[in-house]
């Protein structure tokens, strides 16, 4: 981190890169090339896990595919590739998806999302695909949650058991992290109270190291800083990387933070 005024300021004490707790894990911007650079050049310092976003890594030119994840491996960042593209893959069969993971490890992305609610997997093909993952020299990343893109679920659907039951099994079998998908817990509620009762129940017992929560709101950030602390790992969209770090550091975004951070 090289802006001199950070030092200055009474902030809350933040553990460089590369760390293994406090990971931010960011969701890229629309645009690859200058838009990206730009985002590297300005917040690098706290950006951990840049997620190539929609589709960009099966429609974007491979040349600006290239320059993107050599762009992040500049700023020591690592590259993940998830849904819909790791969905579609996932919907091929094994022998494409193993083509598919052929083709990323080749353009030396490190990490990939394996949604568990964009599709319906059992927990042996489950261990199957962390297992192709590892075998190309790609870590996995498990996405748990309740709904998935602005789906519905009632109280009595949401099944919790059985989510913490493929967190379980997908951390055993070497996923390097769960992702909790805020949909249908802190986001989309339609003016409804947050499920809160519910993330604790899906994730409450895991390692807090080993969990990514999607964190895109700047109360639901603060939120979840304040209850799991200053190292919680968050994703949140490229425009809030500045906020994310505030929250971290103890100053933003939402005041009831401010100055509780230790």
């Amino acid at each position: 981190m090289d802006n001199p005024l950070t030092p200055l300021l009474p902030f809350a004490y933040r553990e460089p890169k590369p760390r293994n707790r406090g990971l931010n894990y960011v969701r890229g911007p629309a645009l690859l090339g200058h838009a990206l650079q730009d985002t590297l050049e300005t917040y690098g310092a706290h950006v951990d896990i840049l997620k190539l976003s929609g589709h960009q890594a099966s429609l974007a030119s491979e040349a600006a595919l290239v320059a993107a994840i050599e762009a992040c491996k500049a700023h020591d960042v690592a590259v993940a590739v998830g849904n819909p593209v790791i969905d579609v893959a996932l919907s091929g069969g094994q022998d494409r998806f193993a083509a598919v993971l052929a083709q990323l490890a080749l353009w030396r992305v490190d990490l990939l999302e394996i949604s568990l609610i964009a599709r319906s997997i059992d927990e042996e093909d489950l261990k199957r695909a962390i297992t192709l993952a590892q075998e190309h020299g790609i870590s996995v990343l498990a996405e748990i949650g309740v709904d998935f893109a602005h789906t519905r679920s009632a109280d009595h659907e949401l099944f919790v058991r059985r989510r913490a039951r493929l967190a379980r099994v997908a951390l055993e079998a070497g996923a390097t992290h769960v992702l909790l998908e805020s949909e249908g817990l802190t986001e989309n509620r339609s003016g409804q109270p947050f499920r809160w009762e519910a993330v604790e129940d899906i994730v409450g017992d895991l390692d807090p190291a080993r969990v990514i929560f999607e964190a895109d709101d700047q109360d639901v950030m603060s939120h979840l800083i304040d209850i799991f602390g200053p190292k919680a790992n968050l994703m949140v969209d490229s425009a809030r990387i500045e906020k994310v770090e505030a929250a971290r550091r103890g100053f933003g975004p939402s005041q009831f933070l401010w100055g509780k951070v230790a």
